[in-house]
């Protein structure tokens, strides 16, 4: 493991560790506002709640994201190939000329130049 990876996961374990902490230390049965008593996740363990979800939720977006763009840029290239490709074989019948001319040119010049053993 890198030193830049154990890093990052000493400072994941000490901001949950931070978390479950605040989280431990709030009793949410003694808050009460207007007449109501207070349930919810709210204040410093809120903040830290969400800013751990936001991570993962980002995480996971940039993730599913890049995995998506690897896949339409090899499906552009296939069909790419498959576009120049049959571009090339519609083509290929104008070559023909230039192939009778070619083939008329070795067979000319090149029988007239045998070797001497």
């Amino acid at each position: 493991m890198k030193t830049n990876q154990r890093n990052i996961f000493i400072a994941i374990a000490i901001i949950f560790t931070l978390l479950f902490l605040s989280y431990l230390s709030l009793d949410t049965s003694h808050i009460v506002i207007d007449g109501e008593e207070i349930g919810d996740i709210g204040g410093f363990t809120g903040f830290l709640i969400a800013c751990a979800v936001g991570l993962c939720a980002l995480f996971f977006a940039l993730s599913l994201t890049g995995l998506i763009l690897a896949v339409v840029a090899l499906v552009v290239v296939v069909v790419l190939g498959a576009v120049l490709g049959s571009f090339a074989l519609a083509l290929l019948p104008l070559m023909i000329p230039f192939l009778i001319l070619y083939g008329l040119f070795a067979l000319i010049f090149r029988s007239s130049r045998k070797k001497s053993a």
